[in-house]
């Protein structure tokens, strides 16, 4: 539960960059995953093909950057691979989903009532941040 909590933190942390710049930079989330990665070897609880594992829904997701820049910012893809070396692969692709979801939602409210368009762009950084808190509270929820 603690590299949960320091991923939503660390999530918050960005998503406030990523709101006012529409950036992420690149040196939080490189020494974030190496602190993950760090204490996931130290503590033994995660092997290292866990933590690569990890990472995949953020190369999938840089991935889809590099396919469609205009849509996809690969600073999340960054931050998802990030956060995933930090909680492992079921727990990053369910916070992923979840804030896809959210995301969607969101962004169908901001349609209906003419807030948006569909060619406006919403920074992802905070909606992984709510994934993330999501899935904690079904964690504590179902323990």
């Amino acid at each position: 539960m603690g590299y949960r909590i320091a991923a939503i933190l660390f999530l918050a942390v960005l998503g406030v960059s990523d709101l006012k710049n529409r950036t992420v930079p690149v040196w939080p989330v490189a020494v974030f995953a190496a602190i993950m990665a760090a204490l996931h070897v130290a503590m033994h609880d995660l092997a290292a093909l866990q933590l690569l594992a990890g990472a995949v829904p953020g190369l999938i997701m840089m991935a889809l950057a590099a396919a469609f820049p205009a849509s996809i910012g690969i600073g999340d893809g960054m931050v998802i691979a990030a956060g995933g070396i930090g909680t492992g692969f079921s727990a990053a692709f369910e916070s992923l989903v979840l804030a896809l979801l959210v995301c969607a939602v969101y962004s169908g409210i901001l349609l209906i009532r003419r807030k948006a368009s569909r060619k406006d762009c919403l920074p992802f950084i905070p909606f992984l941040a709510a994934g993330h808190a999501l899935v904690l509270a079904a964690e504590m929820i179902a323990a």
